[in-house]
């Protein structure tokens, strides 16, 4: 007999004994083993005594006849343990089952086990837990077993994916979703989850334009699918969407040198509360979100509890993070003794200065030494001190700072409740001196099981307060642009002082500036506190079938205040009692007579969502082959916002906020003019706004899987919004999506041995979007009332077109699930082709109707590319007690390519906005929307080399007179007669995208016993930056060549053309003598007389060369970089040293992150990432930052 039961056994040995074996049924049924056996020429005895070998069962032969009875005499063995990790995490709930035997346990929440064995023969112990290989360990005699458990590598079969409103079986989902565990991305010395993501999930571009402490990052999954619209992605907390604290204006978001200090829906969330991440991608994954998810979903699982003893988790972290500093690539400027050299290469070359408001430096003791005031050697002297002077400004404005993370947790509970709890306090100080940003965070987690109910209750809050140095003041600019032979302090150690021009009614004044006097006198203080609840009860009706209803409400309030002192450079502006030729004259035009200024701005917001859900799952046959499931759901949604800014003059700050009026008298006699209508208007009154959005839905899914070979789903969604207005022609749109997956390996590659899976999706739908613009709305603008006639009126801000349909968007996504040779590779690979139709955009109207544009149905956007994701365990020589070694390497990929095209045309390069509308600063930022090229795609001024007489930068289309078949012909005539797009092309080409189109990362794991040391490199392709401009300070009428003594310039400068045969080694333009550079300001050129351009100063095609320069082809260079993310050390402590401190587990880690940027040679140490060139200001770089952590278990 083969593979028989033991009642089997003794049934065929009473067949053919004439049933002289005697036994009781329920006895033997009670022993699992299955037995072999083989014999011949033997007694009754002899067959069934090697029958019951090794079982609980013992036998005698009594008159002729075998009893089969239970051994009574059998020993039991008590068999215990701890089952962990590779890196020594302790593992509660590993499922351990005794091999051929019904009998099994699993860990506790310590990850200990014990079980009461008979003393059977061949005994083999099986270890089970999700994301692990299964061990199997056997018996050898000794009582006490511990078990260090492998990691699985994408073990797909036993990972599920959450979409926020389903829980999906990785093997049975069709749609392109990323799932990633926490613990595995998250970073020391990085602050948020969302700056953690990159370079992990293919086909999402990161974008971080600041690396000042608070700054949100850029994402865009899959590329760009609405113009007008906000194009970040959903965020999702354990099923509800999450809204921004502050409703910022689409524009700004999508304005990729826009720097969001106002956080996002997740800044206030601890990523040592989060469990799990999955992007969802493409419209199956997204279908079910509706109208909110064209730009992809994150969905987070926070932590709950697990059953088990109460677990008390505590990290702490340190970061240290270096400052700028001059010797960084990134600070291309010069020192001392080259400014001085080039400030004596100006005046030799009798260059005019502009006005000097402040002598200082080389220029003071040059004009001093002029004027006979000093004598040559003291002249000398003071050249020699300036040139040594090196003042750093990056040392007297910036630090090197010192922050803090901590986290406090405790999880537990039994089958029938389960808790986790967390606090946490992050306290990051900025590089600028005076900035910070401290975050307390809270998350609590209650699950309960009572019958055929399940209960849960959720919340998070967070009170986060940030402290910044105003933007006005521009520390990093100032930084980087001020002359290092400028001091900051006199030799008294007061403040030193520099003169700033500024123009009023056509005269110049000057006012006093100190950077440090405003820094002391000036702060951006930023308050959010949030809280979110959330519950749902689940009933359990039938077997098959479930109803859940989940209520949560979330409430935020953001307060910020910007102030300026009295004694700052912007208040001095504003009172304009420096200089004032008479008190009359300064109490007349005064904006601020006395004190500072108070700009606060204050943003509530609640919001609440109700959704009730029925699930539905069951096998429609017998043998279980044929699986239905499913979703359907309502669900109302409200989001309100209530938003009040309001701007204080007149305050002191040191008198507790005290705030000086007028005089009464003063109020009479009109003395203070302008102040007083000032204090007339909108910003002093204060204005109050309100946005209110209402959203009702219902949505299903449908799943069906046969055999688990084949799975398809379909999931839909209609969406009702009061956005839509009641005058909409069109209302709702479907939003639905059809997927399906072929697991291979389950039939036709079953056989395949090197294929441990294999999988096929496909999937195709339609994503809606209506845009958070008003479209189809008359919105209006009220005011109190009417000067001239006392009555309430209002104006049109918005006008409507209730004509305006859905962007709708096709998606179609093809991927390929695999895992090779013992899953030693695993991954997957993905296409997708996405087309967003109807696309708002912006069309001129006549001014009449009130304003001059509305909203239009007019773009249409492709976006497409490729994502691989693999997983690589090269070297694997780690047993099962955690020793060895393991080489694990993860590279991902992402690729998005996107243009703009227009059904009525395909000629590359046509603006679709009007051409009236059209400027050169459009095509220059990339806000211009052109046929065939990509959106944030660019153009520059086609630079066709310097000037071999003067070295001035020469461009095409610049001469009036050109010679057209011999014959010379006035391009001016020609000029005129273009349109606004054909001007600037006659002078541009198109550069390339500002947002890279490939992304990804190299990550490196190896683990050697309990030591692991990982390193993530992440790159970035296909993006194109400027340099940072050469000449930012010359205008369009008037300016010189020569920088004011108080700024420093580029070293670029060293490398400029100063000779006739330089312009074939070098593109930086030469000094051009006063004389020859003012023929190039102003309307000197041909190209900007109002002859041929008229009155409208958006049809001129630049300022001047100079500006074109700085905005020119040469000007242009890669942006790619390889960046060494992060570099990790960490160590398991032994568990025996744990356990004579009665902890369960710890570690320490050390880690470097943002350590070094690999680019282009030619961005001379500008960072390709933050420091743009388009921006007006320069932005502080991502700093390196060093990190060390420590995690303890109780």
């Amino acid at each position: 007999m083969e593979n028989a039961t033991v009642l089997q056994a003794l049934e065929e040995i009473n067949r053919l004994s004439q049933n002289n074996v005697i036994f009781k049924r329920e006895e033997v049924t009670r022993e699992p083993k299955r037995i072999t056996v083989d014999l011949k020429d033997v007694t009754v005895l002899q067959a069934v005594q090697e029958c019951i070998k090794g079982t609980r069962l013992t036998c005698t032969e009594r008159y002729g006849r075998v009893a089969v009875g239970p051994d009574t005499e059998v020993k039991s063995v008590r068999i215990s343990g701890t089952v962990k990790d590779q890196k020594g995490a302790i593992l509660p709930g590993v499922t351990v089952i005794v091999k051929g035997l019904a009998m099994g346990t699993s860990t506790d929440n310590n990850g200990h086990y014990s079980l009461n064995l008979p003393r059977v023969d061949n005994l083999s112990l099986l270890f089970s837990f999700i994301g692990m290989e299964t061990e199997e360990v056997k018996y050898a005699g000794k009582d006490t077993i511990n078990v260090v458990m492998k990691e699985v590598v994408s073990e797909l079969e036993e990972v599920v994916v959450n979409t926020g409103y389903q829980r999906i079986d990785a093997r049975k989902n069709a749609s392109a979703i990323t799932s990633i565990r926490a613990e595995d991305i998250i970073t020391p010395g990085l602050q948020t989850i969302d700056q953690m993501l990159e370079g992990h999930v293919p086909g999402m571009i990161f974008m971080q334009n600041s690396g000042q402490i608070g700054a949100a990052p850029r994402l865009r999954i899959r590329g760009t699918s609405t113009i007008l619209g906000s194009q970040e992605p959903l965020w999702v907390i354990d099923g509800v969407i999450q809204e921004d604290p502050v409703n910022v204006d689409p524009e700004n978001l999508n304005d990729l040198d826009f720097v969001n200090l106002l956080g996002n829906a997740i800044s206030g969330l601890n990523p040592e509360d989060i469990e799990q991440i999955d992007v969802l991608k493409d419209a199956a994954a997204t279908a079910i979100y509706g109208k909110k998810a064209a730009n992809g979903v994150i969905v987070i699982t926070t932590k709950a509890g697990k059953q088990g003893p109460p677990s008390v988790m505590y990290s702490v972290s340190g970061s240290f993070t270096q400052r700028p500093r001059y010797s960084d690539r990134s600070v291309n400027v010069m020192n001392s003794k080259e400014r001085v050299a080039f400030s004596r290469d100006m005046i030799e070359n009798r260059l005019a200065y502009p006005k000097i408001t402040s002598w200082v430096g080389y220029e003071a003791a040059y004009r001093d030494y002029i004027e006979g005031q000093i004598g040559y050697s003291e002249y000398k002297s003071l050249v020699d001190k300036y040139e040594t002077m090196n003042t750093d400004w990056f040392d007297i404005l910036m630090q090197d700072a010192f922050s803090h993370k901590h986290t406090l947790s405790l999880s537990g509970g039994s089958s029938t409740l389960r808790y986790y709890a967390s606090l946490g306090l992050n306290d990051v100080t900025g590089s600028v001196k005076g900035e910070s940003n401290r975050v307390y965070s809270t998350n609590v987690n209650l699950t309960g099981n009572f019958d055929k109910f399940t209960v849960r209750f959720g919340l998070q809050g967070s009170v986060s307060k940030r402290k910044y140095i105003p933007e006005d003041v521009g520390v990093t600019e100032f930084a980087y642009n001020t002359s290092r032979a400028v001091p900051a302090r006199n030799d008294d150690g007061s403040y030193w002082y520099y003169q700033i021009e500024k123009e009023i009614d056509g005269e110049s004044y000057y006012y006093p500036k100190n950077i440090l006097e405003d820094m002391a006198n000036s702060s951006t203080l930023t308050n959010q506190n949030s809280l979110t609840f959330q519950s749902s009860v689940a009933y359990q009706v039938l077997p098959i079938l479930k109803a859940q209803v989940l209520l949560a409400y979330s409430f935020s309030n953001s307060n910020s205040g910007t102030w300026h002192g009295a004694d700052t450079y912007y208040s001095r502006s504003l009172n304009k009692s420096y200089g004032a030729s008479t008190e009359t004259w300064w109490k007349t035009n005064t904006l601020l007579p006395w004190g500072g200024e108070q700009r606060d701005s204050r943003v509530e917001r609640n919001s609440y969502t109700v959704r009730f859900q029925v699930d539905y799952n069951q096998a429609v046959d017998r043998n279980e082959e044929h699986v239905l499931n499913g979703s359907a759901g309502f669900e109302v949604k409200s989001n309100k916002y209530n938003t009040y800014a309001k701007t204080t003059r007149g305050i002191f700050r040191d008198r507790g906020n005290a705030i000086q009026s007028v005089p009464t008298d003063d109020l009479k006699d009109n003395t203070y003019r302008e102040y007083m209508i000032w204090s007339q208007s909108t910003a002093a009154l204060g204005a109050y706004t309100k946005q209110l959005t209402n959203d009702v839905s219902a949505y299903m899914t449908l799943g069906y899987s046969y055999k688990n070979i084949y799975n398809f789903s379909v999931n839909a969604r209609v969406d009702f919004s009061n956005e839509f207005g009641s005058r909409a022609n069109e209302k709702f749109f479907p939003i639905w999506a059809l997927a399906g997956r072929w697991n291979l390996t389950e039939n036709v590659l079953r056989e395949v041995r090197w294929i441990n899976d294999l999988a096929l999706k496909v999937s195709f739908g339609y994503q809606g979007n209506v845009p958070s613009v008003p479209s189809r709305l008359v919105i209006k603008k009220s005011t109190v009332s009417s000067n001239l006639f006392n009555q309430f009126y209002s104006t049109v801000s918005a006008y409507p077109n209730p004509d305006l349909k859905w962007e709708k968007t096709a998606n179609v996504n093809v991927g390929l699930d695999f895992s090779l040779l013992k899953r030693k590779i695993t991954g997957s690979v993905s296409y997708y082709y996405r087309k967003t139709m109807d696309a708002y955009m912006d069309k001129s109207v006549s001014e009449v109707n009130g304003v001059t544009s509305y909203k239009v149905n007019q773009g249409t956007v492709i976006n497409q590319g490729y994502e691989l994701s693999l997983n690589f365990i090269p070297i694997n020589t780690m047993g099962a007690d955690g020793k060895g070694f393991r080489w694990r390497f993860d590279p991902q990929l992402g690729q998005v390519i996107n243009k703009l095209i227009d059904n009525a045309t395909s000629s590359t390069d046509k603006s679709l906005k009007d051409d009236a509308d059209l400027t050169y600063s459009d095509y220059l930022n990339g806000t211009v929307q052109t046929v065939n090229r990509s959106i944030n795609g660019f153009y520059s001024y086609k630079f066709l080399g310097l000037d071999p007489v003067d070295g001035r930068p020469i461009f095409p289309n610049l001469e009036q007179k050109i010679m057209v078949n011999g014959e010379e012909v006035d391009y001016g005539e020609q000029f005129k007669l273009m349109s606004n797009e054909e001007r600037y092309m006659s002078v541009m080409e198109y550069s390339g995208n500002r947002v890279p189109t490939l992304q990804g990362s190299l990550i490196n794991t190896f683990s050697y016993n309990r030591f692991t040391l990982s390193v993530n490199m992440s790159y970035s392709l296909g993006s194109k930056v400027r340099l940072l401009k050469l000449y930012p300070n010359i205008s369009s009428d008037n300016g010189t060549m020569a920088p004011n003594p108080m700024e420093n310039i580029r070293s670029e400068f060293s490398n400029r053309w100063k000779r006739s045969g330089d312009e074939a080694y070098t593109n930086i333009p030469g000094i051009l003598s006063n004389a020859d550079f003012l023929t190039t300001l102003g309307t000197n050129p041909w190209w900007k007389k109002t002859a041929y351009n008229g009155t409208v100063n958006r049809k001129l095609i630049a300022e001047n060369i100079w500006q074109m320069y700085d905005y020119s082809s040469t000007r242009v260079v890669s942006g790619n970089y390889l960046k060494i993310q992060n570099i990790a050390l960490r160590y398991n402590v032994p568990e025996k040293f744990c356990k004579k401190i009665r902890m369960k587990a710890a570690y320490v880690s050390l880690s470097g992150t943002n350590l070094y940027t690999f680019s282009s040679k030619k961005l001379k140490g500008q960072d390709p990432t933050t420091q743009t060139g388009n921006s007006s200001t320069i932005t502080q770089s991502i700093r390196p930052t060093y990190s060390f952590s420590l995690n303890v278990t109780f």
